[in-house]
């Protein structure tokens, strides 16, 4: 009877199975190792960049937007001392001359007419400088507010005065009312302008964050 054959495995043909075994093993552990490095390094950074560029923009415009309020601030205080310092000089002429009605003639002490001189040319050597600064932190609108509505009837108002001071064009009774009724509307103007001032302010929408003082896009 024949004896059963018993099949050996070489010692060369299981040595290369336990290095095949070895790299799979191997490649299985280094995959995870190069997709986490490549997620951590490269994709991460990636993306860490992105948000610090981010951030840094946004931190670049909460810093401008101060800037510009900052700005807007000593604008709104420089134009409306100016307004309430003419409006008030103006007042100072008119009153005593309100009370004489423009019958007699009135000391040269009793009208500060050198004041009111000095603040008119304080007004018009800054003129255009008021004008551009006021269009370009609060717009255009307020401009011609400050132009067209204030400034107008100020020099309305005080070119008036100086005729009623050298007799070229003396007033009625009624026509010293009237002119006073104007000095209220304009402080009523001022008011309102400087109100819509510190609003604009408060809400940021000065300076380059005006709708109209920004740049278009391409």
């Amino acid at each position: 009877m024949a004896a059963d054959a018993t099949t050996e495995q070489s010692p060369h043909c299981t040595s290369e199975r336990d290095q095949g075994e070895a790299v799979t093993m191997l490649g299985e552990q280094l995959i995870p190792l190069i997709v986490g490095f490549f997620l951590t390094t490269v994709l991460g950074g990636g993306l860490g960049s992105y948000f610090q560029r981010r951030a840094w923009a946004h931190q670049h415009a909460v810093m401008r937007e101060e800037q510009e309020r900052e700005r807007a601030v000593r604008v709104f205080e420089e134009v409306s001392r100016l307004l309430d310092k003419r409006l008030y000089r103006t007042r100072l002429i008119y009153w005593p001359m309100a009370r004489r009605d423009g019958s007699s003639e009135l000391p040269t002490s009793d009208v500060p007419w050198e004041e009111y001189r000095s603040v008119v040319c304080e007004w018009n050597d800054s003129i255009n400088r008021n004008l551009a600064l006021v269009q370009q932190y609060f717009g255009v609108g307020m401009r011609d507010t400050f132009d067209y509505e204030i400034g107008d009837r100020l020099v309305r108002i005080g070119r008036q005065l100086e005729d009623i001071r050298t007799k070229r064009a003396p007033l009625p009774r009624d026509g010293f009312r009237d002119l006073g009724s104007e000095l209220d509307a304009v402080a009523i103007l001022i008011y309102q302008f400087n109100l819509d001032m510190i609003r604009a302010i408060q809400a940021g929408k000065v300076g380059w964050l005006v709708t109209e003082n920004r740049p278009a896009r391409r």
